[in-house]
């Protein structure tokens, strides 16, 4: 079982016999680090006992010999890839059970993205979800990319938490894409993908506005979000890619499909297919290793 690179963890509170929250989360098993479960209940129950010590309970961690480590410093051995787990706190019987699994390559279900291009002297939330425009970023982000990087789109997380059941995806802090154009007009260009759990503080007017790309990327189109089939065609979150992109290839699981027919901006207009963006092939650099493919049909 020590293969599997996943964990479901499903979880309980029950007051009086009768269960007040249930969830469940797959999230990544890494031996000797820790993962965050989604900030729902019953994951986020987090009593303070006394001095330091009290439960937080959207965290797992791993040792190194690949024991589990829940509650306040206890310590769970699997047994045929299975863990149970129980503790009363705050008057409720905590339930969880924990087991190693596989995780198919790419999502059974997508999250469609609409835009809406924003209208001349519209004012809108400048930290909402969007593609292009002026980015809004953490502090320590502001000087992180390169003066011809574009700024291609920024995800609020939250926006996610009741169309990922899986959690595939951080439902918590920011997913930003900035791409380096330094290659254009060649397609080969690069994608750098970040998640932060900081809240943006700073808007970058006109970032765009001096774009190596084409003209209209300082314009801002805000996303809303629906949850679809795996195989829907248009830009989105997660399924499975609408072409035949990842046949044969060594990918990691669809992170992005940009479908240019769903913007009136000229990037990549021309193009008769699509752009992906693949989560890096393992764990580790599941952002720092993502892969930007240009794809046409």
């Amino acid at each position: 079982m020590e293969e599997k690179r996943f964990l479901k963890v499903s979880g309980k509170a029950i007051e009086n016999g009768k269960t007040v929250s249930e969830a469940v989360a797959i999230v990544p098993y890494i031996k000797g680090g820790s993962v965050k479960l989604p900030d729902i209940p019953p994951f986020n129950t987090n009593v303070r006992l006394s001095g330091d010590d009290g439960y937080n309970m959207m965290w797992i961690e791993f040792t190194s010999e690949g024991k589990v480590c829940y509650f306040y410093n206890d310590y769970y051995e699997f047994k045929d890839g299975k863990i149970h787990a129980e503790k009363k706190i705050k008057g409720m019987d905590m339930v969880f059970d924990f087991e190693l699994t596989e995780m198919p390559k790419n999502a059974d279900y997508a999250i469609a993205l609409k835009v809406r291009r924003v209208e001349p002297n519209e004012e809108i939330d400048e930290m909402c979800s969007k593609f292009f425009g002026a980015p809004g970023l953490p502090r320590h982000m502001i000087d992180r990319y390169p003066d011809d990087a574009v700024f291609f789109a920024q995800i609020c997380c939250s926006d996610l938490k009741e169309l990922d059941p899986d959690n595939r995806l951080p439902h918590d802090g920011y997913l930003y894409f900035f791409l380096d154009a330094k290659m254009h007009p060649s397609e080969q260009l690069f994608m750098t993908v970040d998640h932060t759990y900081e809240e943006p503080t700073q808007v970058i007017d006109d970032y765009n506005l001096e774009s190596p790309i084409s003209e209209g990327l300082n314009d801002s189109y805000v996303i809303t979000f629906e949850k679809v089939d795996a195989d829907y065609d248009g830009t989105k979150l997660l399924g499975h890619p609408s072409n035949d992109v990842d046949d044969g290839d060594d990918r990691g699981e669809l992170l992005l499909q940009y479908d240019p027919l769903d913007f009136d901006v000229p990037f990549l207009s021309s193009i008769d297919g699509y752009a992906f963006v693949f989560f890096g092939k393992t764990m580790e650099n599941r952002y720092d290793g993502a892969d930007f493919v240009v794809w046409r049909s």
